[in-house]
Formats: structure tokens, C-alpha cells, sequence
């Protein structure tokens, strides 16, 4: 509950500081269902694999008659509709030296079908070899007679060791607990997504539409226009232009808002909603505007001059963004020449 209520705290900090302390109650409440439903898909999803995995292994595999303590005594031979049913037993073989465990692979033929009889080594072997050639000749006359419904798993080997066999439980747990843990880190990395991607978005709608208001207010300054009045009238003319208001007009218009209404000084409030943006373009604008108020510096001129770069550095992301887009489509032309390398030189290979 510590880690929720610091996910709650940090967003509602986020969306305050990007939206200037305006309500944003719907998109913190919109973020935290999804969360929870992130949680909670999770946590079902994880619990039903695993569940399934326990059920699944929980079954005898082909209609085991199981002993106490797990031992398997026989096997059903399955159905000739069925198909032959295999899984993994686990042998202890004891003898007179002590005991050995080990793990097999049993395959069980359906009734009727006649299995051929691999014939058997005559190199000489070690003791061991010895020993693991008679277990398997042991699991290969399991299908010996297979008109039998009945296996009989043999007790004894010939040379008097004792065999227990057991099943071995595939279970997929583990697997099920690193994905989980993988699925945690996962949603707990992206928890802040959408306010990141809105953060983002915002910080690429002040980089695009800056230059332009800028050129307009320089243009006001120098036709004659006081500052507030320039300042206002830019935002006033883009809004109701009737295009959707992104990111940036819709706080500049906050702005005018709190200078008409509440008699605020514009370079403060100008300058806040710099300072809660982060983009050192629009701080190097508002410090110019600060700067003229405070020393009565030749706003027009410095303005101009700070558009300038506003334009190169906008033609340059523009030019980056260029390249990127070309890398990305790098990849499918590799995968469109293949293929067509792969077509064109089929014939001849097929022909060989």
C-alpha cells in the first residue's frame, strides 16, 4: 500500500506541476484504474496458468495405478484411437553397493501395435553401461506384448537390484515465478506512462509552436504594440483560428487569463510556466521578457535574434527526425531484399 500511495503522490505532483495546479482529478483517477486493472489482469493470468499447471500435473499420466508413497505398480495401455502416452518416471535401483536414482522416459504403445526389438550390443561394457543397458531393456519390453491392457512395471532387475519407480511432476513454477516477477518489474517501470507521454507531447508542442509566436510577437513590437497588449493578441489570434488548441496556447491563454483577471504581472507568469516546463528555448524567452521589464533592454531586437535559433534548432530536429525515420526503414528493406533474393534463387536450388 506505501508503494500505491507514492504512485498516487508522484502523479498528482506530475499533473499538477504540467498543468499549472489545475484540476486534473479525471486523469489521475483514469491512471490509477488502469493500474489496478494492470494489477489485477496480472495476478489472474498468473494464478490461472499456474492452477492449470498444478491440475495438469496433478493427473496420472495414462491411468497410472499408483502404490503407496507415489510408487507406480502398472500403467492402462491406451487406446489404439488414443495414440501412444509417454512421461517421466523417476527409478531408484537399489542394490548391494547402496542406492542409485535415475530418470527415464517411458513410452507406452496403444493395444495391438507390435514394436520392433532393437537388437541387443555385443561390445564389451563397463559395469555401469551394463546396468543402464539392462534398464533400458527393461522400459523396451514394457511394449513386448502389447495385447496386454495391463503393463506391469518390473520390481527386480536380473542381477537382483530392487527398482522403485516413481512419476516425476513436470511442474512450470518456477518458470511461472520469473514470469511474474518480469510482468511486476514491467508494470511497475511503465506505471507513469501516460503522464510521460503527455509530458512529452507538451514539451514537443512548445518546441513547434514557439518560433511562430515568437515571429508574431516581434512583428507586433515592432509595428508599435506595448508588450501585454502584442502578447495577448497572439494568443488571442491562434485561438480562434478554430484549430484544436494544443499544449502550448492552452497554457499561454492560462497565462493571459491570470494577467486580465487577476491583475497578474505577465513575465512572472510567463516565467512560471517555463520553469513548470522544463524547455530551456521557452526559459531563454521568458528570461529576455524579465530582463526588458527589469533594465528596459530592446525586447524586439533580442526576441528576433533568439527566433533565429529557434529556427535553425527546429530545422535541425526536423532533419534528425529525417534520419531516424530512415534507419526505421532500414529493416524492412533487409527483409524485402531477402525475400526477393530468397524467390528469385529458389528455382535453381530446388532444381538441383
Amino acid at each position: 500500500m506505501k508503494v500505491y500511495q507514492e504512485f498516487e503522490k508522484r502523479l498528482e505532483e506530475r499533473y499538477r506541476k504540467l498543468y499549472g495546479g489545475k484540476a486534473c482529478a479525471a486523469k489521475i483517477e483514469k491512471a490509477r484504474r488502469n493500474l489496478l486493472i494492470k494489477c489485477a489482469a496480472f495476478v489472474m493470468l498468473i494464478c490461472a496458468a499456474a492452477a492449470y499447471d498444478l491440475l495438469l500435473g496433478a493427473e496420472p499420466a495414462g491411468n497410472l495405478k499408483l502404490g503407496s508413497g507415489g510408487q507406480i505398480l502398472e500403467i492402462q495401455r491406451p487406446d489404439p484411437k488414443t495414440g501412444s502416452v509417454s512421461f517421466s518416471t523417476e527409478v531408484v535401483i537399489q542394490g548391494p553397493d547402496g542406492k542409485e536414482t535415475k530418470e527415464y522416459y517411458i513410452t507406452i504403445d496403444p493395444i495391438g501395435k507390435k514394436e520392433e526389438q532393437q537388437p541387443a550390443d555385443s561390445l564389451e561394457k563397463t559395469e555401469a553401461e551394463k546396468n543402464e543397458q539392462q534398464m533400458r531393456q527393461v522400459i523396451a519390453q514394457l511394449n513386448a506384448d502389447t495385447a496386454s491392457e495391463r503393463v506391469r512395471l518390473p520390481d527386480h532387475l536380473e542381477t537382483g537390484e530392487r527398482l522403485i519407480w516413481k512419476q516425476v511432476q513436470d511442474t512450470s513454477l518456477p518458470l511461472y515465478f520469473i514470469m511474474a516477477l518480469a510482468a511486476a518489474a514491467l508494470i511497475y517501470k511503465m506505471r507513469f506512462y501516460e503522464i510521460e507521454k503527455e509530458e512529452k507531447q507538451a514539451a514537443e508542442s512548445i518546441v513547434r509552436e514557439l518560433p511562430e509566436f515568437i515571429n508574431k510577437l516581434v512583428l507586433l513590437l515592432n509595428a508599435g504594440v506595448v508588450l501585454n497588449t502584442a502578447f495577448l493578441k497572439a494568443v488571442d489570434d491562434r485561438m480562434k483560428r478554430g484549430r484544436a488548441p494544443d499544449y502550448f496556447y492552452t497554457q499561454l491563454e492560462r497565462v493571459c487569463r491570470s494577467v486580465q483577471e487577476v491583475n497578474g504581472s505577465l513575465h512572472q507568469e510567463l516565467r512560471r510556466f517555463a520553469k513548470r516546463s522544463g524547455v530551456k528555448e521557452l526559459m531563454r524567452i521568458s528570461n529576455i521578457i524579465s530582463d526588458n521589464v527589469s533594465k528596459g533592454a530592446d525586447l524586439a531586437e533580442k526576441l528576433k535574434k533568439e527566433n533565429d535559433l529557434l529556427w535553425f534548432s527546429r530545422k535541425q530536429q526536423s532533419e534528425e527526425k529525417g534520419r531516424l525515420a530512415e534507419t526505421k526503414l532500414t529493416l524492412p528493406l533487409v527483409i524485402l531484399l531477402s525475400v526477393l533474393i530468397l524467390i528469385t534463387i529458389a528455382p535453381a536450388l530446388m532444381g538441383m
